[in-house]
């Protein structure tokens, strides 16, 4: 899979709109400035590529565990089970002592 960086500063002194194309020129031809400066822009296309799956992998992981949460949610505990059960006591029978 191969993906272009346009350049701008590549494409104003080399006619060439991809960035890898015209940072290997003007490092064949010894213009290390004009490359540093095609560089900066083959860097910041990578930032932002980074940047944009990151933030997915993140949006990812908050999602699952939302889900997990939920799914925590509807399957009900032992100690939730009990508090939803009606509590049925049966009452002992009073033992009444009469005093002499």
């Amino acid at each position: 899979m191969t993906f272009k960086i346009v350049s701008d500063t590549s494409k104003q002194y080399f006619l060439e709109e991809d960035a890898v194309k015209g940072f290997a020129m003007a490092v064949q031809n010894g213009q290390t400035r004009l490359g540093m400066s095609i560089l900066v822009d083959i860097v910041q296309a990578f930032n932002e590529i980074f940047t944009e799956i990151l933030s997915d992998e993140e949006t990812e992981e908050v999602d699952a565990v939302e889900s997990k949460n939920e799914k925590e949610d509807q399957i009900p505990t032992k100690t939730a089970r009990k508090e939803s059960e009606p509590k049925t006591t049966t009452k002992k029978a009073e033992k009444t002592t009469v005093e002499k």
